[in-house]
């Protein structure tokens, strides 16, 4: 892979963020931590820095705050909209707080999301997985992304929360709704939209709450509603809806990415293909090794609290930092090879797709099962996969910290 001129990169560019590989190439090798002209934020991309910053959160908070005056009209806009007719600013729960109060969060969710409990889980979700390959086998062909790899998660999730499966569209809407204003890239009017999206969430959802408080289930939502928070009170409205608001993001968008990515992967891999679809032990390193080449997340924020520095860049009090997980994931310093895709390869392990450090992410497990069941039922009952039709030249929606396939329509034949 050839590199780039530093002074011709922008993240902002769709093209850049759908392919940014021979970016992060440049950057690790002439720039590893890279101020962003556009907006100001220092980008990390070398793993071992990454893993520092990332373990140190009394320097390098997990408080997200808008550095340097980096708030666009569409934030503005949407920032009114939430507070006039939404719940305004919600308090920071389990992504944007550092411990102990992020431990104090988390100990809430353990159980939900547990490997004990994801494993009791495996029958239920091949049932889930089954029954959306039935609803397309026989037509021989789907877009693997809106009729599988979206609907995947977005069931489980909906199903553990403890909502109805006739709300899947609106989850979906909604989930992706709450992700719009991290994209940079959303117009004015795409940050309205989103933000009523969002007001339509949080009324619906607190509703839900009041449900589940009289008249609990056994699920996410009944369990939150009806906690001691830290053995002394009761979770607040406004926390219920930030863990709502991380639930449905966290687990639909990146598991999505994941399937979605894993498949398209095989399809310019054949012989990888080849591999996986004869030995069905291969399938949990192939789901490692895609979310390692197509990191779903690219990268999460941190904030410096004090006046520091990174291989000689000064990083002022304030600054925002993006660790760039795709970067660090392709760091030749730590993998053999990187930029080769390899289903069966040995260090795939140190891959840190989902984080390090007590931000290592809770739905992990999950995310695993949900992408072992969704291609090893696949492989068992389809086979002859191609591509039917092109991709758009920008495969991706335009983001600077997401990795979303817009499509990836295929054909196939019954087993």
């Amino acid at each position: 892979m050839s590199k780039l001129d530093l002074e011709s990169i922008s993240f902002m560019d769709p093209a850049t963020q759908s392919c940014p590989y021979e970016a992060y190439k440049t950057l690790r090798s002439e720039c590893p931590v890279y101020k962003m002209p556009e907006v100001g934020f220092y980008m990390i991309t070398k793993y071992d820095d990454a893993r520092m910053v990332m373990k140190d959160t009394v320097t390098f908070s997990n408080t997200y705050s808008h550095q340097q005056g980096y708030e666009s009209e569409g934030v503005k806009r949407h920032h009114e909209i939430m507070n006039t007719e939404g719940f305004g600013k919600r308090p920071e729960t389990l992504q944007r707080t550092d411990p102990p109060i992020h431990t104090k969060y988390r100990k809430l969710l353990n159980k939900a999301f547990g490997l004990s409990r994801v494993k009791e889980m495996n029958p239920y979700i091949s049932g889930v997985v089954n029954d959306l390959i039935d609803g397309f086998i026989d037509n021989g062909e789907c877009d693997f992304v809106s009729e599988y790899a979206v609907p995947i998660p977005c069931t489980i999730i909906a199903d553990q929360l403890g909502v109805p499966r006739e709300y899947l569209g609106k989850f979906k809407s909604w989930s992706d709704a709450m992700l719009i204003p991290a994209s940079g890239m959303a117009s004015v009017e795409e940050m309205e939209n989103a933000a009523r999206l969002e007001v339509e969430s949080q009324h619906y959802f607190k509703g839900i709450f009041e449900e589940k408080r009289i008249k609990p289930t056994d699920d996410i939502i009944s369990e939150l509603v009806n906690a001691d928070f830290n053995g002394e009170r009761k979770l607040t409205e406004d926390e219920l809806q930030d863990l709502i608001n991380q639930l449905l993001t966290g687990g639909n968008e990146t598991t999505t990415s994941s399937i979605a990515h894993g498949m398209w992967l095989l399809l310019r891999h054949p012989e990888q293909m080849k591999k996986v679809m004869e030995n069905n032990d291969l399938i949990s390193k192939f789901i490692e090794e895609t979310i390692r080449y197509e990191t779903p997340v690219q990268g999460l924020f941190r904030t410096a609290t004090v006046d520091t520095e990174m291989r000689g860049v000064k990083i002022p009090k304030g600054s925002t930092l993006l660790v760039r997980y795709a970067a660090l994931n392709r760091d030749e310093d730590i993998f053999e090879d990187p930029e080769i895709f390899n289903v069966e390869r040995k260090d795939v392990g140190k891959h840190l797709a989902f984080g390090s450090g007590a931000h290592h992410c809770i739905g992990a497990s999950l995310a695993r099962a949900e992408m072992l069941a969704a291609f090893k039922h696949f492989f068992d009952r389809i086979d002859g996969i191609e591509l039917a039709k092109d991709l758009p030249d920008i495969p991706h929606q335009p983001s600077i910290f997401l990795h979303q396939l817009k499509e990836l329509h295929i054909k196939f034949r019954k087993r």
